[in-house]
């Protein structure tokens, strides 16, 4: 093949990618995702996030006494609790508590 049949099909190549290209974005309608107007009020008595594989990463939850917060690591493990009468628990990579603050009231928190 000499070279100025090459460079030909070259341009012709990148020519007619161009123009399909165009006319595929013509005629396809774009579709979106996601409704314009968002709701004015979202109400469920739990929500969980999952991660793309589907394990659960953090779940609030509604329950007799308020609602009740938990953030889990990569692995799924709970990290982070966050319960309705106010404690809050943070626990290391292994399970062990790190971290936690009473139960209730203004009480100085404690280190395990």
């Amino acid at each position: 093949m000499s070279r100025n049949r090459y460079l030909i099909l070259c341009a012709l190549v990148s020519a007619g990618a161009f123009v399909g290209g165009y006319a595929v974005n013509r005629s396809i309608p774009v579709a979106h995702a996601q409704a314009q107007i968002a709701p004015a009020n979202l109400r469920a008595t739990s929500f969980t996030l999952v991660n793309s594989q589907g394990q659960v990463q953090a779940m609030l939850r509604s329950g007799n006494f308020g609602a009740d917060l938990t953030l889990n690591d990569a692995n799924g493990n709970p990290r982070v609790e966050i319960n309705p009468s106010g404690g809050i628990v943070i626990r290391d990579a292994t399970g062990h508590v790190t971290w936690s603050s009473p139960k209730a009231g203004l009480l100085p928190a404690t280190i395990e």
